[in-house]
């Protein structure tokens, strides 16, 4: 930004408005990620590999249907602008498909089960994409400047780990709280053989809470869409309606946007396997289960905690810096994790404190540098889409999510891992591995990537006042 010029500051109150969209987002987005593979496998009865290629199938999915939602909210016009109806309009199919999802109805036929699992899944990304990738494009669209976009993304992903926190934090103790009482309401505990009695709370508490975040979230988006009003200049590009093959020219054309994704794609894999195998953790090698709200709450409230420190790192030494400090910090616990964390609960504790020092930047570098790289494509062609650089950003988030899932499946699947049974030597060290030592290798490669990033502050001042005299002209 050339020296002197009057920063785009964005109002506290619509960065409050916006921010309350990600939690609910979040929070629904959270549920699946913690807790699905081991909804499917211990709770539904699907096997771990049928349920890893669920997880697999309805990703892959959904990372091509995310660029192809871009492209639709960038040629949208409507009295709301371009990416806020979807917002709108997406809100309760949105909350519909997480209550669908964990249903459970009684399907005695584990092939029916899949196919269930497989249709619930594929509406609930796809219900959930048509939100996301409009809702995550107006960041570039609030403001042109890039520190004011770092604490937009610092507002956001506050929310954002507050709904992570309500989804990884609150969901079990729910699912026990709900089930149980239902449970009791209408069973009771006498004519059921003790071994399913655990399950059956579980069927009766994951529905009520899948329904509870359906209608929390179809509610809280819709404080984002009164909240933000869109740029004309967003509504309508300049040059025509291209094809989504040329916006998908752009976005190989743009070397640091290309980086910055492989880099997520790598550090969301990481996140996500350890989220997701957490609760196995937790149940079988520590024999602890009720301990995972609290595991999960430690490393995301901590996350919280740093976020200001992170904003100022950013600040300071640049946001590739500060995306792999925090991922090198995550990493680092791997090895530790692996071969101390199963002697004790306040170990492995002690060891997810420093996690969470480390994952709070995951958090926030991806969604403050995004923003850059459509300035990036801007000055290269003259050509500005948010839309498009979002969906295809999330690409890397739901593609993360593909391969994290299959992953676990495949790993749970050949060390042996049977449900709601005690474990294998084998087993243990399939799920330790996958909570540790394959995320760490995800993780390195991420930082890799980032470090080639080649946007900084300077890089960015130089692009946008670029980008003004073309305007002004």
């Amino acid at each position: 930004m050339e020296q002197g010029a009057k920063r785009d500051v964005v109002p506290v109150s619509v960065k409050l408005g916006y921010g309350a969209g990600d939690f609910a987002m979040s929070m629904a987005f959270n549920l699946p990620a913690f807790y699905l593979m081991y909804y499917f496998t211990d709770v539904f009865g699907i096997a771990a590999a049928a349920a890893g290629m669920i997880m697999f199938s309805s990703k892959i999915w959904d990372s091509l249907v995310s660029p192809a939602m871009g492209y639709i909210s960038d040629h949208t016009k409507s009295r709301w602008g371009s990416k806020r109806p979807y917002i709108l309009f997406g809100a309760f199919p949105a909350g519909a498909s997480i209550a669908l999802l964990f249903a459970t109805p009684n399907i005695a036929s584990e092939s029916l089960r899949i196919a269930y699992g497989l249709a619930m899944f594929f509406l609930f990304c796809t219900a959930m994409t048509m939100m996301v990738v409009p809702y995550g494009a107006l960041t570039a669209n609030m403001t042109s400047d890039s520190k004011e976009r770092t604490v937009i993304s610092a507002y956001r992903m506050a929310f954002a780990v507050v709904g992570t926190l309500v989804g990884a934090g609150a969901t079990i103790p729910l699912v026990k709280g709900f089930g149980g009482t239902l449970f009791t309401r209408f069973y009771g505990f006498s004519d059921i053989a003790a071994e399913k009695v655990d399950v059956m709370i579980n069927v009766l508490g994951f529905r009520s809470v899948g329904l509870l975040y359906g209608v929390i979230l179809a509610s809280i988006v819709l404080i984002s869409f009164f909240s933000v009003r869109e740029r004309p200049n967003s509504e309508a590009p300049s040059g025509g309606t291209p094809s989504f093959l040329d916006n998908a020219r752009l976005i190989l054309k743009n070397k640091p946007f290309l980086i910055l994704t492989g880099g997520v794609l790598m550090h969301q894999t990481s996140i996500n396997i350890m989220s997701g195998v957490m609760v196995y953790f937790f149940k079988y090698n520590l024999g602890n289960e009720l301990m995972v709200p609290v595991a999960f709450m430690i490393i995301l409230g901590v996350g919280v905690l740093m976020l200001p420190l992170y904003i100022y790192i950013s600040h300071k030494k640049g946001k590739k810096f500060a995306y792999n400090l925090g991922t090198g910090i995550m990493v680092s616990m791997s090895i530790p994790i692996f071969l101390f964390g199963d002697i004790s609960v306040g170990l492995t504790m002690f060891l997810l404190v420093v996690i969470g020092f480390g994952i709070s930047t995951a958090f926030l570098s991806p969604w403050s540098i995004i923003p850059d790289t459509v300035e990036y494509s801007e000055w290269k062609t003259g050509l500005r889409r948010e839309g498009i650089h979002y969906g295809f950003f999330q690409f890397a988030f739901k593609l993360s999510g593909a391969l994290s899932g299959l992953i676990i499946g495949i790993v749970l699947r050949f060390s042996g891992y049977i449900a709601n049974q005690p474990q294998t030597t084998g087993a243990l060290i399939g799920i330790k591995a996958l909570l540790t030592l394959i995320p760490m290798v995800f993780g390195i490669i991420g930082i890799l990537l980032i470090s080639r990033f080649p946007i900084d502050s300077e890089m960015h001042g130089r692009m946008v006042a670029d980008i003004k005299k073309k305007e002004q002209k």
